[in-house]
């Protein structure tokens, strides 16, 4: 599961003891927090929740929070890393709450900004940053492309736009009728009905800045992966000749499965993107079925679809801009 840009520092994270510690450190911290926020997020995130009384709701939160900082800390991720991934993950569920559930903004906003710093700092403090995200030392070719404030931007600009036009063109075809069906005590149909692309666009920039930031970045940045970005290195890949070249083999060169393999570069990114919709779908589904009242189990399956999609997609056409 790991990829290669994620190398770990000898003090801060190979000790067997560490993850353990970013564990017990982390359900700590979100009790913690969640506890001191409780007055004034508490009210309403409990109107539209479900009673967790029962065994298997607990198990089954502890469960897959457990399984998200494994493997977290088993493919080499760092605190940005998890911070960023853990928004892409929650906004979802909170984004559910306030547009059908009349969730006020600041009630889902505190308890995304705990689940962030619940997993984030633990790791701060037991992992160093990758390769990628350090800024600390000279940039090497591959970390001055990464690392561009230009790059990044258009590039969470692109990322946004595949959140948006996802997102939309489930409001305006089949999600809020879905959505009627599948959750009970659904409160508002009226962001949906009115929602614009631009709303959209500009609401997820944020997403699109940390899947810039957990897949692009860390593809493009990775000291492992020579390409044109590395000048006077020769490309991994073999010569390609388009205006000979078969079909199967223009797709074959476009997806990295040309002849000269799949380049480290392309594997990143595709692990990467492969995390990202798979914990995108999870969590979605986890937090929906488990947590909203009235929520069914096709209900959370199809809310959690919509966003493991647009997380896909987004990966892909990152990988599609930084496989070279």
């Amino acid at each position: 599961m790991s990829d290669s840009s994620s190398a770990l520092s000898p003090t801060r994270g190979s000790a067997i003891w560490r993850f353990p510690a970013a564990s017990i450190l982390s359900l700590a911290l979100s009790s913690l927090l969640y506890s001191v926020a409780a007055n004034v997020t508490g009210p309403e995130l409990a109107a539209v929740s479900r009673n967790l009384t029962d065994n298997w709701h607990i198990g089954a939160m502890l469960a897959w929070k457990v399984s998200e900082l494994s493997i977290a800390w088993y493919a080499g991720y760092d605190y940005l890393d998890l911070g960023y991934l853990t928004l892409l993950n929650n906004v979802p569920h909170y984004f559910l709450l306030n547009y059908f559930y009349g969730v006020h903004a600041l009630s889902a906003l505190i308890p995304l900004a705990i689940d962030i710093a619940a997993i984030a700092v633990p790791f701060a403090l037991l992992r160093p940053v990758i390769h990628a995200h350090d800024t600390s030392s000279l940039k090497t070719p591959n970390q001055a492309v990464a690392q561009d404030l230009s790059v990044q931007a258009l590039t969470a600009l692109f990322g946004a736009a595949i959140y948006a036009l996802v997102v939309y063109g489930s409001f305006v075809s089949w999600l809020p009728t879905f959505l009627v069906v599948h959750f009970d005590g659904l409160r508002t149909l009226d962001q949906a009905h009115s929602s614009a692309i631009p709303v959209l666009l500009a609401t997820f920039i944020p997403l699109g800045y940390a899947a810039t930031q957990f897949v692009f970045v860390p593809g493009v940045g990775s000291p492992t992966n020579p390409g044109i970005t590395d000048p006077g290195i020769k490309p991994e890949k073999a010569p390609f000749h388009p205006e000979t070249a078969s079909l199967s083999e223009t797709v074959a060169w476009n997806v990295g499965l040309s002849k000269a393999g799949v380049t480290p570069r392309a594997k990143i990114l595709a692990k990467r993107t492969a995390v990202l919709a798979a914990c995108a779908f999870i969590n979605t589904f986890v937090r929906a079925y488990v947590t909203v009242e009235g929520a069914e189990l096709v209900g959370a399956v199809g809310w959690a679809s919509v966003w493991a999609t647009a997380a896909g997609l987004v990966g892909l056409a990152y990988s599609w801009a930084g496989d070279e």
